[in-house]
């Protein structure tokens, strides 16, 4: 499969990046229309989307996308006029008919990329479904109510420049304006500057088909008529017309033809009159083009508009305007996209500033105590001031940077809206979706990643969580489960919680369960308190399910959840109460790039812990370390801590250093997943920004590793997983 036409990637490179969007209003006015069958506002938005996919198609000569998109326009197009009522299939039918054009702009993608085989669907039977949709429900439609029709005394009006269409052409206007639609004649009066350049006027049809419905082209002889003796070769004697039945606003119409240059365009508003008004043509008809239907695709050269033409009404229905995507256009020419490869490059070039900025720190730090009292001290002091501007400048770069690559999580959680609804419909659920805090901003590299973890979560919850309408009635809950997908700013960090009403999770199930795995023993199951068993869920091929679904019930899905959050340097918990429902919590950084770190060091070497794990920074005399069976614990204000040294947990084989500790304990207390603990360190060193480099695979297993970093001086520091060395901590104590 290869419709390319034009040879400029860029074009379907901006084509991709649109659809997307398109693709995702769309789902969410499907949505809002099940709720609201008769919203016309809702249907004309959707049908503006599907029409602008399809005229860009048919602009870049994607005959699949083209086909598909049109067929379905027709079928919204049906709906939107009375044609047609929405029943059950149309919604469906229109939803296969999304789903097939995301795969078709997908394929559209890996040829432009060349990455991977494209899918190349088959879309032969969904048109024919499409199409004996609309031929059996418009006939019924038009059955049960007979529309008005003009007078036949009625004629189009037509202008004077418009006065050479065809009787075919007024006939397609004529039926058009009868329905109450707007129509507005294009006419392009071509000049002879367009010889030698790369543009062809026949885009202009394709450039129609991104603001209306094209009824009627035709090339028009210009009058006057010109004779053999003062024929000009390099003159331009036809001029184009196109009778457009528009369905965006005058304005956008203006807009997309005013990139055209070398043409003088002009547009001619068409209205229903008394047939004795309208003027005989006063031009012969010319025939047109046999292949105009089909004429090469030429990539248009951009330039300003033409001159100024009459302002013709709007349309009638101030809702077009209104319900447009993107709503005001206003700050269209404050926006710019960027490639995300160059962001990243941007970014990667910024933390190595990062690194070079601590260097110099380093540097400066060193040299200002050994040149004090020399006579290079006044150069050291400015070196030192010009580091701390360095500092300051190289601080707001960072946050620039980071600010141009944080996205609202509305980008993920306007996917699950749509999964939610299928698998509400497929488990035989009422299920109800609640998004909140939906413009909260998180890194772009997060949310690509964030996608996966969260689909195992919400389909665990409208599985396993959300009971039958039955079962809720009987326990005095409403048929309706709800589902809420919030998300908010915690410090340095992104908090996403998925919540359902549902039974909640059993801790003695999962203990059962996992006394019947092996997976724990009797003895170990008792000790183990409930907010830890219900932790197990997240083990590797554990799963409670009586059956397995095509949802879930398999035991890879909770794993994998925790697998990829922590990838993102992240953490999830889990709150549940026995019949009442479940939260699931994820907690990430704000970006995985940069962040703030408390160094530390132990047995000799400088650790990094993530700021934002760091609770508080004790010093701790050593008498007051109590010795339980297991391990050692703190009183701290009250509260029974438990602490671990680092070197333990590490497996360390550097001794202990004694001596430091005769003055007490440093101990740095960290939170994950609601639990915390002390770390005994041998000494806290700053706080820093680190740049956070990956580990080499060899070194990807590290218990209790997640990264690595250059400091000031060049040498490399390990970034501790804190939640790892809970779960250390945890083993160490058994």
């Amino acid at each position: 499969m290869n419709d390319f036409t034009l040879d400029d990637p860029s074009f379907y490179e901006d084509f991709l990046v649109e659809a997307q969007e398109h693709f995702e209003q769309i789902e969410t006015n499907f949505l809002a229309l099940e709720e609201a069958p008769g919203d016309l506002d809702l249907l004309n938005a959707i049908f503006r989307s599907v029409h602008t996919i399809k005229g860009a198609a048919g602009f870049l000569g994607l005959q699949k996308v083209l086909s598909v998109s049109h067929m379905g326009e027709n079928v919204l197009d049906d709906l939107r006029k009375g044609r047609m009522e929405l029943s059950d299939r149309v919604m469906e039918l229109l939803f296969e008919t999304v789903d097939l054009l995301k795969v078709l702009v997908d394929d559209v993608g890996i040829q432009v990329r060349k990455q991977g085989e494209p899918q190349d669907p088959d879309p032969s039977e969904l048109l024919r479904n499409l199409e004996s949709l609309k031929q059996g429900e418009a006939a019924a439609a038009a059955a049960a109510a007979a529309p008005a029709v003009p007078a036949p005394a009625s004629v189009v009006q037509m202008p004077p420049l418009l006065a050479g269409v065809s009787e075919a052409g007024r006939a397609a206007a004529f039926a058009s304006l009868a329905e109450g639609n707007t129509v507005v004649g294009v006419h392009a009066e071509l000049s002879g500057a367009i010889y030698g350049t790369a543009f062809n006027p026949f885009t202009l049809f394709q450039v129609a088909d991104l603001v209306g419905r094209p009824l009627h082209r035709q090339l028009v002889p210009r009058e006057p008529l010109v004779d053999l003796d003062s024929f000009d070769p390099r003159c331009f004697h036809l001029d184009l017309v196109i009778l457009l039945e528009v369905t965006e606003s005058m304005e956008e119409v203006k807009k997309v033809f005013g990139a055209v240059t070398h043409a003088v365009i002009t547009f001619h508003p068409l209205a229903l009159g008394p047939a004795q008004e309208q003027a005989a043509p006063t031009a012969p008809v010319a025939e047109a083009a046999p292949d105009l239907a089909t004429p090469e695709l030429v990539t248009p050269e951009p330039a300003t508009a033409g001159p100024a033409t009459p302002d013709p009404a709007a349309p009638t229905d101030d809702r077009r305007k209104n319900s447009r995507r993107g709503g005001d256009d206003k700050g269209a020419g404050d926006t710019i996209r960027v490639s995300q490869a160059k962001l990243e490059q941007f970014m990667n070039i910024v933390a190595e500033l990062i690194i070079s900025k601590t260097m110099i720190s380093h540097l400066v730090e060193r040299l200002v105590p050994q040149v004090n009292g020399h006579s290079a001290a006044g150069v050291a002091k400015e070196l030192a001031h010009a580091s701390v501007y360095l500092d300051h400048v190289s601080k707001e770069i960072q946050a620039s940077v980071l600010g141009i690559r944080m996205v609202p999580v509305k980008t993920v959680f306007s996917k699950f809206p749509r999964m939610l609804r299928d698998l509400a419909k497929a488990s035989g659920k009422k299920i109800e979706l609640q998004l909140v805090g939906e413009d909260t901003e998180i890194d772009k590299s997060i949310i690509e990643e964030l996608g996966d973890p969260m689909i195992h979560l919400i389909r665990n919850s409208a599985d396993h969580g959300i009971e039958s309408p039955e079962v809720r009635l009987k326990a005095g809950k409403s048929e309706t489960g709800i589902v809420i997908l919030r998300a908010r700013h915690e410090g340095d960090s992104v908090v996403v919680e998925i919540e359902d009403d549902g039974k909640g999770i059993d801790p003695a199930v999962i203990r059962a369960k996992a006394i019947e795995k092996g997976l724990l023993t009797v003895d170990r199951a008792e000790a183990m308190p409930d907010e830890e068993i219900i932790e197990l869920i997240f083990a590797p091929g554990f799963s409670t399910a009586a059956q397995v679904t095509d949802i879930s019930g398999r035991g890879v899905g909770m794993d994998v959840v925790r697998s990829n959050v922590r990838k993102l340097n992240g953490r999830v918990g889990i709150r549940s109460t026995v019949g009442k429902g479940s939260v699931f919590t994820i907690k990430l950084p704000l970006t995985l790039a940069i962040i703030d770190a408390l160094l530390v060091k132990s047995g000799g070497q400088v650790f990094a812990i993530p700021g934002t794990a760091v609770e508080e920074t004790l010093i701790v005399p050593l008498e007051s370390v109590s010795h339980l069976t297991s391990r050692q614990a703190i009183n701290l204000r009250g509260e029974v801590l438990g602490v671990s040294r680092l070197q333990h947990l590490l497996k360390s084989k550097a001794p202990v250093n004694t001596e430091a500790e005769s003055e007490g304990l440093s101990v740095v207390v960290v939170s994950s997943s609601g639990r915390r603990m002390g770390i005994i360190v041998d000494a806290f060193v700053r706080r820093q920004e680190v740049v956070i480099k990956p580990l080499a695979p060899y070194l990807a297993a590290l218990p209790g590793i997640s990264g690595a970093s250059i400091m000031g001086d060049g040498g490399v520091v390990l970034i501790l997983d804190p939640a790892e060395l809970l779960q250390l901590a945890v083993q160490e104590a058994v």
